[in-house]
């Protein structure tokens, strides 16, 4: 199962990279917030399309170090982006008396703090070896895709989404990079056990 992982996640990163950047390309003929989504998107998407062909031709030839590292920024760049987006969509509906109700509020905020948290937890968990910050770095991991999850499924009024109004793609990207952050949670590998030597057998 984890040699199916490891060779299906660069193949994932290029799918994410491709529905990346032909959901946010219409962003480049908006104006304001919009455009600036739009060209912070498709830096991404080429970014990940990038790492996803490498680690196809070069994947063997990575230490685990850059690998570590390159997973570190593939995670850590989509939750950053998301908390920007968060942030400037709770910005723009707070203009507005009287949208956003006390779920919204919720939802919202909950979005922004699981952003920075897996950012900074997952970073700090993936160089050190300890069990605990593995564990946290699952419990943002959840509580991050908890909330993609509700930004599907509730809109910035805090209403409930109807069925006619997900948006699929978007279903897709987020499971996408859900399967490839989880992936990327694995133990390291068991540190070899040294063998006793035999205790001689007296005479």
């Amino acid at each position: 199962m984890k040699k199916f992982t490891d060779l299906l996640k660069p193949n994932i990163l290029i799918i994410f990279g491709a529905l990346l950047f032909l959901y946010f390309l219409n962003y480049l003929s908006m104006s304001g917030e919009g455009l600036a989504i739009g060209i912070i998107a498709v830096i991404l998407s080429a970014y990940y399309l990038t790492i996803g062909i490498l680690g196809i031709f070069l994947g063997n030839k990575f230490s685990t170090t850059v690998k570590k590292v390159l997973e570190v920024i593939s995670v850590s760049l989509f939750a950053a982006f998301k908390f920007v987006m968060f942030l400037l969509t709770t910005i723009s509906a707070s203009k507005i008396v009287g949208l956003m109700g006390p779920t919204a509020w919720t939802i919202q905020i909950l979005s922004m703090v699981a952003a920075v948290g897996l950012v900074c937890v997952y970073s700090i968990a993936k160089f050190n070896s300890s069990e605990g910050l593995l564990r946290f770095a699952l419990l943002f991991s959840l509580i991050f895709a908890l909330a993609l999850l509700l930004d599907i499924l509730f809109q910035i009024d805090g209403s409930s989404t109807l069925l006619g109004q997900v948006d699929i793609l978007f279903v897709v990207i987020y499971a996408i990079y859900c399967f490839y952050l989880f992936s990327t949670l694995g133990k390291g590998e068991p540190a070899k056990v040294q063998e006793q030597p035999k205790e001689e057998k007296a005479e």
